[in-house]
């Protein structure tokens, strides 16, 4: 008897299992754990007896790491917690506060330039003003007296804006 037209059987302890469907004429390999529901959160394929969410090591590894995501808030609150224990540092070390005093200059240019970026994105003055926590009525003024105005020459069709107020430098 042919092998496609004779009856399949399960093997012994592979935990797959074949079916034949229709009469004969098609044959389908039937993972094991297909029809409880459990399988591997990273690959989808069949789960051991003793493993909960992942069948290897190898698949936890990979699944816990795309799990691991930073929000922007979680990250600006840890580094505000970073920037308090630093100041907790720097009122007994005078290193301690030299480098606060050099990240304090460089978070002004960090907020600078994401402002810039905001800009650039096509985000008014007046939607970054108020991220940053002004008042909308003046929240467009703000932030061109912080980061610089927005040039009104006719004769550039190009977003220019000036330099950070009192600088004399352009952006």
């Amino acid at each position: 008897m042919p092998p496609d037209t004779a009856e399949r059987r399960p093997r012994a302890g592979s935990g797959a299992r074949d079916v034949t469907i229709g009469g004969g004429n098609v044959t389908a390999t039937i993972p094991a754990g297909a029809g409880t529901g459990r399988e591997c959160d990273w690959c989808a394929g069949p789960l051991p007896k003793h493993k909960k969410r992942f069948c290897s090591d190898d698949h936890r590894r990979r699944g816990q790491k795309r799990e691991r995501v930073t929000e922007n808030d979680q990250y600006a609150g840890m580094i505000e917690r970073y920037i308090g224990k630093m100041g907790v540092r720097a009122s007994a070390d005078l290193y301690a506060l030299a480098w606060l005093a050099g990240a304090v200059d460089h978070a002004r240019d960090a907020l600078a330039l994401a402002v810039a970026g905001c800009r650039s994105m096509g985000y008014s003055d007046t939607e970054v003003g108020v991220a940053l926590g002004y008042p909308r009525e003046f929240a467009r003024q703000a932030v061109g007296a912080r980061f610089g105005r927005r040039k009104t020459s006719g004769d550039c069709s190009d977003d220019h804006y000036t330099g950070p107020a009192e600088s004399g430098d352009p952006a």
